[in-house]
């Protein structure tokens, strides 16, 4: 590679709408690393996604630069699940990833509760086999990569930003859940990246719109918010996110995307991969530390691959620029272009079925050999069904007396909770209130069910309490089921109000 290819090899642009022919020649012409699809980049209707224009997107992206290129360009995606979904239907709907945390068994307990009709998984085969199918769908679609999972450990309703994003508040959870995430996506073709180091679970601020400040010490983050990490780090964790966060502890005033000393902590924790920038048109970047020189400064510091920069031809100048007078070594942007390199050639492979395992040593699940269409028909209604969660309430109590009145959450909740009901023989429009939340604020009713993060449930007036952890079609049959009667398996990932971690009125 000449200096012109090696600078764009370590910018992932972007675009705006649903036509991607100039972002093809944009790729073509900086030697761009490639492309981030944002959901106004997906076509399609109202909670759909014409999955056909879609791939001739990808396509025309993948394709930028033809033979000359050496290497294939990156298309990614944020693909989380949940709140973070840009690809939705027809492609499978997964739910929140707090949901993998509230379904979150041991194999030990899971098998004593497997039974001949219903498939029962430990939630590290939920998760591995989750992401693994999400990743097959998006490897389909023209996807090499997903900037996914969180690794951030959520401190509950003090959090604004992650949220259900999270796997929960326990980072040894946390920690095995985003492990098998990142084998799942993986084995379905794709590279993931966990994210947003230092951790943004347990700050108060969101970095969209400003720099939060983490106020701990290193030995409290090593001890909490760093274990998800290093563990991952220590599975093979291809790609690593940096967040944009002041760590006072790190380099007081400097955003952590900036911090020599945040990549330090990184490769002391011993990855060899790529480390990532969150977009770096943040506010908590684009309003105080300048689009193009924050870009140099980040790869100065240790960054590899520039995400979303404010302009990707004056980022590739700068880089340039730099260069040419000794602001930035040759010999670092050099090791990032290798690296990005490295990680391509290495998704190639695993998408080619030359690799057999994901990072690290491959997870053993023999419930799933010679299951694989079964496993994947039957997935998305045995995920939901073991994360569902009665926090308050009478267990496997009949709640419904034959109908329900539904209120509260979007149209699509209300549609999807209706025809659930219609499915199981249920009226609506009388009988049981049942209250649908789907942010932090409570609310009231016979039934108060949290569609998203659970902490809600604390301050609202209802005899039952219910987190859904979902709020895709197979998450309301399962909240029908438990109306109706049946048990909630699923425990609380995170503390709701005076339930701490792992509570279940079914359980407890």
């Amino acid at each position: 590679m000449g200096p012109e290819q090696k600078a764009g090899q370590v910018i992932i642009g972007e675009y705006q709408g649903t036509e991607a022919a100039a972002a093809a020649e944009q790729i073509e012409e900086l030697d761009l690393a490639g492309m981030i699809l944002m959901g106004h980049n997906i076509p399609g209707g109202e909670h759909s996604v014409d999955t056909q224009a879609l791939a001739e997107q990808t396509g025309l992206l993948a394709a930028a630069g033809g033979e000359d290129r050496a290497v294939p360009p990156i298309i990614s995606v944020d693909q989380e699940g949940g709140l973070v979904t840009r690809v939705g239907n027809p492609v499978a709907e997964w739910p929140t990833p707090m949901g993998y945390g509230a379904a979150h068994h041991s194999a030990e307990e899971t098998e004593a509760e497997q039974e001949d009709e219903e498939l029962i998984l430990p939630s590290s085969t939920l998760t591995w086999q989750g992401h693994r199918l999400m990743a097959q769908d998006l490897h389909e679609l023209g996807f090499t990569v997903s900037f996914a999972p969180n690794a951030d450990v959520t401190h509950g309703a003090a959090d604004p930003t992650i949220g259900s994003r999270s796997f929960g508040s326990d980072p040894q959870a946390v920690s095995e859940l985003a492990v098998e995430s990142i084998r799942g996506l993986a084995e379905g073709g794709v590279a993931g990246s966990v994210k947003h180091f230092p951790g943004h679970g347990s700050v108060s601020e969101d970095s969209h719109y400003t720099l939060p400040v983490q106020e701990q010490s290193l030995e409290q983050l090593r001890e909490r918010d760093w274990v998800p990490f290093a563990e991952s780090i220590e599975a093979g964790v291809p790609m690593v996110m940096m967040g944009h966060i002041d760590v006072p502890a790190l380099e007081e005033g400097v955003p952590s995307s900036l911090s020599a000393a945040a990549y330090g902590e990184i490769r002391d924790m011993g990855h060899e991969g790529v480390v990532v920038t969150d977009a770096m048109n943040m506010a908590a970047i684009a309003q105080t530390y300048g689009g193009d020189q924050a870009v140099v400064d980040a790869l100065a510091a240790g960054a590899d691959l520039i995400l979303m920069p404010e302009s990707a031809p004056g980022a590739h100048s700068a880089i340039l620029s730099a260069v040419d007078s000794g602001e930035l070594e040759q010999q670092r942007l050099d090791e990032a272009a290798e690296r990005v390199v490295a990680l391509v050639l290495w998704q190639q492979e695993l998408a080619a079925g030359e690799l057999s395992a994901g990072p690290g040593v491959a997870p053993e699940h023999p419930l799933l050999e010679d299951q694989s269409q079964e496993i994947a028909e039957q997935m998305p209604t045995a995920l939901t069904s073991q994360m569902v969660t009665l926090v308050e309430g009478q267990c496997e109590a009949e709640l419904t007396e034959g109908g329900i009145q539904i209120q509260g959450g979007t149209q699509q909740d209300r549609d999807r909770l209706a025809a659930a009901a219609q499915e199981a023989g249920l009226e609506t429009g009388w009988g049981t209130t049942v209250t649908l939340l789907g942010g932090t604020t409570p609310s009231s009713g016979d039934v108060v069910v949290t569609v998203d993060r659970p902490e809600a449930l604390a301050e609202s007036n209802a005899e039952t309490k219910i987190a859904l952890n979902g709020r895709s079609p197979e998450s309301f049959e399962a909240l029908i089921a438990v109306l109706t009667g049946a048990e909630a398996p699923g425990t609380l990932p995170v503390e709701v109000g005076e339930h701490p971690v792992g509570h279940s009125a079914c359980q407890n």
